[in-house]
């Protein structure tokens, strides 16, 4: 017997790879011998150092610029892969927008629009392209969202993230529950606090001193996650041994939920 974590072979696809804790889940996918192909939204030059980490240490990946708000442009990306590589067998979306934190009373609404357009409708293009994408190879596939922990705890000033995200968990359940006789696994992981991406931005930048101490001790691990924590997880459940679960939100946060 062995505890190994196997997968259906096939490339992944990483739906905001170059971002923190997108960048974490390309590591660790391709260090299992996954190819992926991650996206990039602006920063080529972060999604070239991705590419040279990964192909360091043995892995295989490529990267392609793509507009997720655009269904034509993520259409593209997956005949484009399809193409390349053969069987899509694993689709992650862990992409978003950064945006300031705000009450909901003040946010702009040309800020709202922004979010949710590239979010909400991102994700939306994404999730629709990777079910007709696996419905079309006959064998289904796994796919996941990165939410966040805020859907079941709401954060005072984290609307732009908790509301589109919350609309995205339903779409991955009714994927589950519409598609799991196609073969198709849909599931989100909730990272909490995570010194990565966005995350590490809010640590870093927005809480003083004291403020990111008080919230430190607030849970119950009593430390912030990293990006790799995230990445485990979203690991596992792309896994054969993970072929029983579906419909699932896994909360990646440290114990912020209790």
């Amino acid at each position: 017997m062995t505890s190994a974590l196997d997968f259906d072979a096939g490339v992944a696809i990483v739906a905001g790879g170059s971002g923190g804790i997108g960048a974490g889940i390309c590591r660790r996918f391709a260090a299992a011998g996954i190819p992926v192909v991650f996206t990039y939204c602006s920063n080529e030059e972060r999604a070239l150092a991705l590419g040279a980490e990964i192909a360091a240490f043995g892995g295989r990946s490529e990267h392609h610029k793509v507009d997720l708000s655009s269904a034509a442009d993520v259409e593209t990306l997956f005949a484009t892969v399809h193409s390349r590589h053969g069987r899509i067998a694993h689709v992650i979306y862990a992409a978003g927008p950064h945006f300031e934190f705000n009450f909901i009373g003040s946010i702009p609404e040309a800020d709202w629009h922004r979010v949710i357009n590239a979010d909400l409708h991102g994700a939306f293009n994404l999730i629709q392209s990777a079910v007709r994408c696996f419905r079309s190879q006959g064998v289904g596939g796994s796919l996941t969202a990165i939410i966040t922990s805020a859907v079941e705890r709401f954060p005072i000033k984290d609307g732009m993230s908790a509301a589109p995200k919350a609309a995205i968990e339903m779409l991955i359940r009714g994927v589950a529950k519409e598609s799991g006789r196609f073969g198709i696994r849909a599931n989100c992981v909730g990272p909490g606090w995570i010194n990565a991406g966005l995350g590490r931005v809010a640590i870093q930048d927005k809480l003083d001193e004291k403020t990111r101490e008080s919230t430190r001790r607030l849970l119950p691990l009593q430390r912030f996650g990293e990006a790799d924590d995230i990445a485990w997880a979203v690991l596992f459940l792309a896994s054969r041994q993970a072929n029983y679960v579906t419909g699932q939100s896994l909360a990646v946060d440290g114990g912020l939920q209790l």
